[in-house]
């Protein structure tokens, strides 16, 4: 069951932590409403109550109409994410969490809302238990270069920084040119003082141009 792409995009959160940033991006260009309109079977009434009130911020409002089509519909893997997402939003973690995990009970075989869960144990302050749902995701989708992104991150916030280089190294042998793993690596590395890596992720982003590529020297200069 594939319900939606797993999409890794950069998004902007005033105030949020860099586990609720990593939380955001997972959901394609930042926004649930547009999540909600690549998925099949949502009537367009449905997604413009959405847009509306993700429009407003209200995200408890948006978790209320997600559930209440829950309520409807107790096998819509569309309204869980939604639900789990607008949850997220309000730092209600235990219900996102909630949310997720029967997401993950409904498509065991997508690794997608594998990544939702892990981040969101993330941002409650569980990272043991999200190096532990991303590790079964792998055993599901063993070529998901985000899956390993995801988990060089979960390992790198708990100060596991050679398991964090490896999960990172995994992501970039499937995707070469993905700059988050790379950043992800070169951060590791510092930590390592793996010099002549972090040089290597540093080349990498510059040839892509990555907006990271700064970021990760300015960590490097100083």
């Amino acid at each position: 069951m594939r319900f939606f792409p797993a999409v890794l995009m950069l998004s902007l959160c005033v105030a949020c932590t860099p586990q609720q940033m990593l939380l955001n991006a997972l959901v394609p260009d930042g926004t649930a409403s547009v999540l909600l309109g690549h998925m099949q079977g949502v009537p367009d009434a449905n997604r413009q109550r959405v847009s509306e009130l993700e429009k407003q911020g209200d995200w408890a409002g948006l978790a209320k109409f997600a559930e209440d089509n829950i309520a409807k519909d107790a096998f819509s893997a569309e309204w869980r994410v939604v639900a789990g997402y607008a949850r997220s939003q309000l730092r209600d973690y235990p219900r996102a969490i909630a949310h997720f995990s029967e997401l993950v009970r409904m498509a065991p075989d997508d690794a997608t809302g594998y990544h939702f869960l892990a981040e969101t144990q993330r941002a409650a302050g569980q990272p043991e238990r999200a190096v532990t749902t991303l590790e079964r995701a792998l055993l599901v989708v063993r070529e998901s270069p985000v899956t390993y992104q995801l988990l060089g991150e979960a390992n790198s916030g708990l100060a596991r920084y050679v398991p964090a280089a490896a999960a990172y190294r995994r992501a970039l042998a499937i995707d070469s040119n993905y700059a988050d793993a790379w950043f992800g690596l070169g951060l590791a590395s510092l930590r390592l003082a793996r010099n002549a890596d972090a040089r290597e992720a540093l080349k990498a982003l510059e040839q892509m141009r990555s907006p990271r590529a700064a970021q990760l020297r300015a960590m490097m200069n100083n």
